[in-house]
């Protein structure tokens, strides 16, 4: 399979669809708040420099600006080019629109604010972002992780409200037979049980309802149990080895025994309140899954190979990409989640580094000294960097 097959190019173009909308609602997030507490937005930029285009409002109408490449600059004898768009009654903006080069990433340039850049400078006007009380530095600190939030929040609800969800029906009969890319056949499926089968005895025991299935064999994981269960009236039985999985819970992540078979659903439509709780139930679900997992790894109960990084994300896209655009919606809202997470987390250089900086000037009643700060910001920098580095490298080396 080359490079340019089809399903490297789905798999390009859905990473970038993905993480773009993600970046591009978490910084939008910033730049709404930032203007509706007062501070001036100097810059909002999709991708990260350098910048290929620019659009910004001015007395004298919109002006383009076009970044010309560091290595064809000598040929064109310019840095940029510039053009007018005369417009009627034009009204002069502080914000400059950019278009980057690099697609990952993103970021909004606040009047007054310095970070690991030094990019900028503090001059005490009432717009900057350090002019700004404690709480409106905060929350414009949190836009980004709010925005990411309320996205999964609608994603979910809108999914779940436009396609509604399958039920569970009473009863121990099989809906289907379970099927994963690490085990494409599960014990059930080898020991001959088929759908629409009636499971009616484990270990001897008799089973009506499928929690009392489930139960039984979720506590048995690497045993052999003894299944019987009726097709046509006629009973089979067999020995069955329950296999281990390690699967995600709003426990935290824990391990059980499987066999691989689902339960018979029906589907039902969902009214809008029925839809908007199950979005925040998801919204919940996935950011407390998020934190467990992060909690693990810090305790080393899970291993940092469990981690993934763009690489990984870029290839999850492609496959949910390959099966639909429901799927690519729905793990969309899953990276929103674990983007907000992740963003809030007290490390220097993501909002939550800010965030912590900001509330410890404010239990001092001073601002940190400028130096200070940008050490800091730029530890925490290198930090991120090396963590994305050595999560690349996981990456590549399971593809």
């Amino acid at each position: 399979m080359g490079f340019f097959s089809i399903d490297t190019l789905i798999t390009i173009a859905a990473a970038i669809f993905t993480l773009g909308i993600l970046i591009l609602i978490h910084e939008l997030g910033h730049f709404m708040v930032a203007r509706m507490v007062g501070i001036r937005v100097e810059r909002f930029s999709i991708g990260m420099p350098p910048r290929f285009l620019s659009i910004q409002n001015k007395v004298d109408g919109l002006w383009i600006k076009l970044f010309i490449p560091w290595f064809i600059q000598r040929i064109a004898n310019a840095t940029t080019i510039e053009f007018r768009i005369p417009r009627k009654n034009p009204k002069a903006g502080d914000t400059e629109y950019a278009l980057s080069w690099t697609p990952f990433g993103g970021y909004v340039k606040m009047s007054g604010m310095i970070d690991e850049s030094m990019d900028g400078e503090i001059t005490g006007k009432p717009w900057e972002f350090t002019s700004k009380k404690r709480w409106q530095q905060l929350l414009t600190i949190s836009g980004g992780v709010i925005m990411n939030a309320l996205l999964a929040f609608f994603i979910f609800t809108a999914i779940i409200y436009s396609s509604g969800m399958d039920e569970p029906v009473e009863g121990t009969f099989v809906g289907s037979l379970v099927s994963t890319e690490e085990r494409e056949v599960f014990p059930a499926e080898e020991a001959g049980i088929m759908e629409n089968d009636q499971i009616v005895m484990i270990n001897g025991q008799s089973v009506t309802e499928w929690e009392e299935l489930t139960g039984i064999v979720h506590d048995q994981p690497g045993k052999i149990i003894s299944v019987e269960w009726l097709r046509n009236g006629i009973r089979y039985s067999d020995s069955i080895t329950v296999v281990k999985e390690t699967v995600p819970t709003a426990e935290g992540v824990v391990d059980i025994g499987m066999i691989g078979i689902g339960r018979v659903t029906e589907h039902t439509d969902l009214g809008f309140v029925e839809a908007v709780s199950f979005g925040a139930r998801s919204t919940y679900m996935f950011g407390t899954l998020m934190a467990r997992g992060f909690w693990s790894m810090v305790t080393g109960a899970t291993s940092m190979d469990q981690v993934g990084g763009p690489i990984m994300i870029a290839k999850m896209a492609g496959d949910m990409a390959r099966r639909g655009w429901l799927d690519v919606f729905y793990f969309m809202a899953i990276i929103s989640v674990n983007l907000a997470f992740v963003n809030i987390l007290p490390i220097p250089g993501l909002d939550g580094g800010h965030f912590i900086i900001i509330s410890i000037e404010g239990i001092i009643r001073r601002p940190l000294p400028l130096n200070v700060k940008l050490i800091i910001q730029q530890v925490g920098m290198l930090f991120l960097l090396g963590m994305v580095l050595f999560i690349t490298i996981q990456d590549i080396s399971r593809l």
